[in-house]
């Protein structure tokens, strides 16, 4: 995921939560618990209609908004408590929800509980994905070579959680967790398949085409448990089974396709005709999960756990495709078609255990010690099938090939962690430490080990923190640590990579506070001319006059650049010590207040600007990215008229301006009328 991708999306978070946060739900003073089944019932309910007026590219609004026209169920809350003289299978119980009826994210919470006998949380969250990028033509009429990865997906996330007080020292668990995503997914693919000779391997990996396909990603779990106290251990044991299921089928969108490949000039005359990709995975696992804490004497702690999951089942790929290729001579457009189907018996199997001290050697110094070790092993052992035609001028068409391939991927880390905690003063602590790792990576085919991936990496990271707070006024925290690669695993993979940060919180009188944070990250790997610079400064001050006036500024400062020498080896172009280039700056300007002008009427503003400067640049062709501004405003006028409830009249406003490409550009008007009722 790009940069710009996260960077937008950090925004549109920081947006939506701006605008969707209000005054905290609370039920009437002069209300009483409604009782029913022998408990006193409370709550609160908000509901409400949103109006939605979007010009420009919707896709954008969609990608940073989601928020659509339509009735919703804003918030409800339902708690109950038992009376005193009342028994029944329940001390409390809760329902909490919010965002029901079309909102880009809704959970539901319920809890029931009995004291010493059992406590019951089921959890529901939903939540909607959606990302597209107008990758149309640039400014200057040429093609970007932009990325084709868009989706529109709904992740759905479940558990019940039931405990059960066998004894006071004795609990069992029954957990079950389901988590889901489905909806289309727009991705590319080389067309490259097994058999394949190496002139039509280098132009499938030159030529990427975007296909559009469901996918449908499923896990289950479910496990029982135990935990146990014995005197000052606690043990916990966890054991069960997991499955995870994964398709994904697409198609090529339209016939006569070109590729992806803007600096090819043979891609107009190389069309994709048709084309098919269909995979299939299902993985089952047990659950073996262990884990202990407790204090072996008065100054000395100990922890540990040992996890264990060992996933096996087949894969499924089946793909095909047919068009017009020139890789035996360009003056020579000639048709082709392929398919290939393969068959995998898939495992994975996964170590972690981990062990951990602290030891308090007197009031004012402690040490803390912790040792993990992980190790996974991958193996594949696939069959593979080929038909082609038309990709060979020695070969007789039709030609059917089969094979089989064994793959073996073997991952071993080991980290070791050492912290000395220095406590000298009640205002001060001091927090020093270093972290060692060492990863061993080996990958085998068909019982060879591959020496361009197989690697040994040993890094050194050392940190150290302090935290002083000389009076109520003033507090300063300071952290700096050094990341240092014996070898480095990519070419992106820094060989040093030093950082610090600084949080400072001044409250000079009473009703005023001020924060300010600072970070900066530099990374260097010198054999390949990539360094990095991140510079970040956040200021935000809040002042609350009386209870009736409030508000807050605040400004922050992003900088980032990076710069490295690449090379793109594989397929017909071979661009080696290629510059890439990334840079970009932004500004965020914040303010907004809150004020009761008038009894029972509040009104509140909260406002963000956003510009971003800064372009990333690939071997000085067009940048897919630049300047972009992203203003956005949302007021709110409330009447609580007590018992009868509180009104809400909400309106957003924003604007989102690209300047490289301006077909992602939107306005947008949200106006939402909301009435909350407690009970």
């Amino acid at each position: 995921m790009t940069r710009k991708t996260n960077r937008i999306l950090s925004l549109a978070a920081a947006v939506i939560t701006t605008g969707m946060v209000g005054s905290p739900l609370r039920a009437q003073d002069d209300d009483k618990p409604i009782v029913l089944g022998g408990f006193e019932n409370t709550g609160s309910v908000s509901l409400g209609y949103r109006f939605t007026s979007v010009s420009g590219y919707r896709p954008e609004y969609q990608q940073l908004f989601g928020l659509n026209s339509g009735p919703r169920v804003l918030d409800f809350s339902l708690f109950g408590h038992l009376s005193a003289e009342k028994k029944s299978f329940a001390d409390d119980y809760s329902i909490v929800a919010s965002g029901i009826g079309g909102e880009p994210w809704s959970t539901v919470q319920i809890n029931v509980r009995k004291k010493k006998l059992y406590d019951l949380r089921v959890n529901l969250r939903q939540s909607h994905y959606y990302w597209n990028q107008n990758d149309g033509i640039l400014p200057n009429g040429a093609a970007g070579l932009t990325s084709n990865h868009d989706w529109a997906t709904v992740r759905r996330i479940g558990s019940a959680n039931l405990l059960i007080h066998a004894t006071n020292n004795l609990r069992f668990s029954l957990e079950y967790s389901h988590n889901d995503r489905h909806g289309v997914n727009d991705t590319t693919r080389t067309m490259d398949y097994f058999g394949a000779p190496p002139q039509f391997t280098s132009y499938a990996l030159d030529n990427p085409y975007y296909l559009v396909g469901l996918i449908d990603q499923t896990s289950n779990r479910a496990a029982i448990g135990v935990d146990y106290t014995l005197r000052a251990f606690s043990f916990h044991y966890n054991i069960g089974m997991e499955r995870l299921v994964d398709s994904f089928d697409g198609v090529n969108p339209y016939p006569n396709q070109v590729s992806n490949n803007p600096t090819d000039p043979l891609s107009p005359l190389e069309p994709l005709k048709s084309a098919t990709w269909a995979d299939y995975r299902k993985l089952t696992t047990p659950v073996s999960e262990f884990s202990y804490s407790g204090k072996i004497f008065s100054r000395l702690k100990t922890r540990g756990s040992y996890i264990f999951h060992t996933y096996t089942g087949p894969a499924t790929l089946a793909m095909g495709a047919a068009g017009s290729q020139g890789f035996f001579s360009p003056s020579t457009i000639a048709p082709y078609s392929i398919s290939e189907t393969s068959a995998s018996s898939l495992t994975e199997t996964s170590h972690v255990a981990d062990q951990g001290l602290t030891l308090d050697v007197a009031g004012w110094l402690s040490m803390e010690a912790n040792y993990r070790y992980s190790r996974f092993e991958v193996n594949s052992n696939a069959s593979f099938s080929s038909v082609q035609s038309g990709v060979t001028t020695t070969l007789a068409d039709g030609l059917v090939r089969t094979g089989t391939s064994v793959n073996q991927w073997l991952i071993g880390t080991s980290v070791f962690d050492y912290d000395l905690i220095l406590n000298p003063a009640p205002s001060l602590m001091v927090r020093a430490g270093v972290r060692y790792l060492k990863n061993d990576i080996e990958f085998s085919g068909d019982g060879k080990i591959d020496p361009l991936v197989t690697r040994r990496i040993k890094t050194v990271w050392p940190t150290l923190s302090m935290n002083f707070k000389p009076s109520q006024a003033f507090s300063i925290r300071a952290e700096v640590d050094e990341l240092s690669n014996g070898s480095s695993y990519t070419q992106l993979t820094p060989h040093t990579n030093v950082g610090s940060r600084v949080t400072a919180r001044y409250r000079p009188i009473e009703k005023l506070w001020i924060e300010d944070i600072a970070t900066t990250r530099d990374s260097k790997l010198t054999i390949v001319d990539f360094h990095s610079r991140v510079r970040s400064n956040s200021t935000t001050a809040t002042y609350d006059l009386n209870e009736r006036f409030s508000t807050f500024v605040g400004f922050s400062y992003d900088s980032f650049w990076a710069k490295s020498t690449i090379s793109f080896l594989p397929g017909l172009s071979l661009y080696k010590d290629v510059t890439l280039t990334d840079q970009s700056v932004d500004r965020l300007w914040q303010a907004g207040f809150r004020a009761v002008p008038v009894k029972n009427v509040t009104v509140s503003f909260a406002g963000n600007y956003v510009r971003v400067n800064g372009q990333g640049i690939v071997l000085g062709s067009t940048p897919l990215y630049g300047p972009m501004t992203f203003p956005y405003a949302s007021g709110s006028l409330t009447y609580d008229a007590k018992k009868a409830g509180k009104l809400t009249v909400q309106l957003q406003r924003t604007y989102y301006i690209e300047q490289i490409v301006p077909g992602n550009n939107f306005g947008a008007k949200i106006l939402l009328i909301s009435w909350t009722r407690s009970f």
